[in-house]
């Protein structure tokens, strides 16, 4: 009987992860989606000219708009897309700015490798696994990255990839989004939001790595290995790797709705925070481990409001359904 009660709890525990994940990952995708779209607006040409030129409601809402994109308590250093946007990202991460974007991916990431963990405990009784999901767990990313290459210096890039998968992904992708490299963050979004997007040349987790993961022969027959990941006939290791692959803790949208106005994405924002909430108001969140990332979800679901709250703001203040 104890056995079997903790396995139903372990079971428990996985659902209530799994759906943590797929949650977290879908308010990354819309957080960045808006904040790309608020960034489009108040540091494009259009409405900057406007505001400049004419003042009077225009020049308030675009102020609102700027704070809104810069709010601590909100997107954080939220600029993202082309040009000016682009620059004022880059200058964010050079000066260690947060984004909210980010940080909700990064908690989702977070919480997949603990699902990988709890659904698959014998990965702890390897010394080399358990120090990679120790060191992701405590949130020394860089750290865990480390290991892992490791493991594959010694033991061989198949091993590695299948003892770890589809974890090994998740530590990476956390990585590229957390260092100050820029260049891989888009390898790092696809993996944390399941966005199917081709890499641009030269982005993504590093052409030169994938092409040392396709060197090996193929996985082990496995289809716990080898179901989340591959693609049908892909082979080697990188079939599981890659970041436009299903992740079994995320649904993949290539083509998912994108608001076409503040008032839709301040929307899209509340509609994501009353669901965080609601994801880990059960009962089983209430546990002495479960409880700081109860917190931290619930602090992330209160700046997707704020965030909310100032974007149809500026949207009320424009008067403009074009914005």
């Amino acid at each position: 009987m104890p056995d079997a009660a903790t396995s139903a709890s372990r079971d428990a525990d996985v659902d209530l992860l799994d759906e943590l994940c797929r949650e977290l990952a879908a308010a990354a995708d819309a957080v960045g989606e808006a904040a790309r779209y608020a960034s489009g607006l108040a540091l494009g040409g259009r409405l900057p000219a406007a505001a400049l030129t004419r003042g009077g409601h225009r020049r308030v809402g675009w102020r609102t708009l700027l704070r809104t994109l810069t709010d601590p308590a909100g997107l954080g250093w939220g600029p993202r897309g082309r040009g000016v946007a682009r620059a004022g990202r880059l200058a964010g991460m050079l000066a260690g700015r947060e984004s909210l974007a980010i940080s909700v991916a990064v908690c989702g990431l977070r919480v997949r490798i603990r699902a990988a963990s709890a659904a698959r405990p014998e990965l702890l009784r390897d010394p080399g696994a358990a120090a990679v999901l120790r060191a992701a767990e405590e949130g020394r990313q860089a750290q865990a990255a480390r290991l892992f290459r490791g493991i594959m210096r010694v033991r061989g890039a198949e091993h590695a990839f299948s003892l770890l998968a589809p974890a090994f992904a998740d530590v990476l992708a956390w990585k590229a989004l957390t260092d100050v490299n820029p260049f891989n963050d888009h390898g790092g979004w696809q993996v944390a939001t399941g966005r199917a997007v081709p890499a641009e040349p030269l982005l993504g987790l590093g052409a030169a790595f994938w092409a040392f993961c396709d060197r090996g022969s193929g996985l082990p027959a496995d289809d716990s290995v080898r179901a989340p990941r591959s693609a049908g006939r892909a082979r080697g290791p990188a079939a599981a790797l890659r970041p436009w692959a299903p992740h079994p803790h995320v649904r993949p949208h290539a083509h998912p709705h994108r608001p076409a106005s503040l008032r839709g994405h301040a929307t899209a924002l509340r509609s994501h925070a009353v669901r965080l909430r609601a994801t880990t108001a059960a009962p089983a969140w209430r546990g002495p481990r479960s409880e700081a990332l109860r917190a931290e979800v619930e602090t992330l679901a209160g700046r997707c409001a704020t965030a909310a709250t100032g974007l149809a703001l500026a949207a009320a203040q424009l008067g403009d359904e074009r914005y």
